[in-house]
């Protein structure tokens, strides 16, 4: 479930990771204009009123990141951890979830951008982000799957290990870093792999599934920057496109497989004698709970710099985590929680290393 997008920038001898978002590209702030010092009294009077402008935009900007981030952290840490968990228990279908949100997420999102619109971006870029929408999907049906199996804790835990695998990927392809980065990405190897190995409800498949989902989004955050190079297409309108065609693939192996009747069980739950509309309350909530996560970490990226981003982004991986526990009985062990705790000051020890390597001119990161 990924949401912080590495992108890899890297020369043949040398190389940094840029962490960005995708949509978080350019500077959203609001600037309510400025002028250099105007001519005579009113030129003064000028420059206060931009002060006070500039003051009050500044205030409102903060306002709203704040209620937008919250948003977002709650959305993602609680929403969607009750709606993709409840499903899963209910229904035990990680396809059916998968087809689920990806249907709802592109119904909505055409919903908000307006038939036109969506037609337009659609058309313009299904064909240079049909390999990303391939990794988008296999990372979510795979996510599903490890959740059914080995629980949340592990899920997440593995899921941190992103940067890793991002650094890993670009070493194959040529790149090469500082040893900082190396050894700042060591903490996160070792806390995925205490807390996997400790947690009570381990599973060889779950663990495996964790791992491909998590190999699935390094590869979709790779391939995504050159897809909207290509179309110039970024953020939600971007997000609108994966979201229709992962819904095809999901479509065509719903139908076409062994599954849980998934429509079927909700129906006739609602038309038995209790009238049980708790089935398609979690039908709704999963699609409900993806689309709102998804369009909020856009919006919210787009007002922080991606450091503030990727600590955020940890703080919601340990609050899912920790809500989930809660939620579901899970018991944690202390070895548990060393791991966790480890793997994710490891993560944000990387994201602090890379934002300081990405501020230095690309001379010095290049010699």
């Amino acid at each position: 479930r990924a949401r912080t997008t590495i992108l890899p920038t890297y020369s043949k001898t040398r190389a940094h990771v840029n962490t960005s978002i995708m949509g978080g590209g350019g500077d959203n702030r609001r600037n309510s204009g400025g002028g250099g010092g105007g001519g005579g009294g009113a030129g003064g009077g000028g420059g206060g009123d931009v002060g006070i402008n500039n003051k009050r935009a500044t205030q409102h900007k903060f306002r709203d990141t704040v209620v937008v981030g919250t948003a977002w952290f709650m959305s993602s840490a609680v929403l969607s951890t009750w709606a993709n968990t409840a499903f899963l228990n209910e229904f035990g279908s990680t396809l059916g979830h998968t087809y689920v949100r990806f249907i709802g997420s592109a119904i909505l999102s055409a919903i908000a951008m307006g038939p036109s619109r969506a037609q337009h971006e659609l058309t313009r870029g299904a064909s240079s982000f049909a390999p990303v929408a391939v990794c988008l999907f296999g990372a979510n049906l795979l996510n599903s799957v490890a959740l059914v199996k080995t629980g949340i804790t592990v899920t997440y835990v593995i899921k941190s290990g992103i940067p890793v695998l991002t650094v890993l990927l670009c070493v194959i392809q040529g790149a090469r870093f500082p040893m900082s980065i190396y050894m700042s990405l060591l903490p996160t190897v070792v806390g995925v792999a205490l807390a996997s190995a400790s947690d009570v409800s381990f599973d060889g498949v779950g663990v495996a599934a964790a791992m491909a989902s998590a190999m699935a989004q390094t590869f979709l955050n790779v391939t995504s920057k050159k897809a909207s190079q290509t179309t110039n297409i970024q953020g939600f309108p971007a997000f609108f496109i994966m979201c229709c065609i992962a819904s095809g693939l999901a479509t065509i192996l719903f139908y076409t497989t062994p599954s849980p009747p998934l429509f079927t069980h909700a129906m006739e739950q609602l038309r038995g004698p209790d009238h049980n509309g708790y089935p398609w309350l979690l039908i709704i909530a999963a699609a409900a709970a993806y689309q709102i996560e998804y369009g909020l970490n856009f919006v919210f990226s787009s007002y922080v710099d991606p450091l503030t981003f990727s600590v955020a982004d940890i703080a919601r991986r340990l609050a899912i985590i920790i809500f989930g526990a809660v939620l579901f009985n899970k018991d944690l062990t202390m070895l548990n929680m060393m791991g966790i705790v480890l793997a994710l000051v490891g993560v944000l020890t990387y994201n602090l290393l890379n934002q300081t390597l990405t501020s230095k001119p690309s001379s010095k990161a290049d010699s």
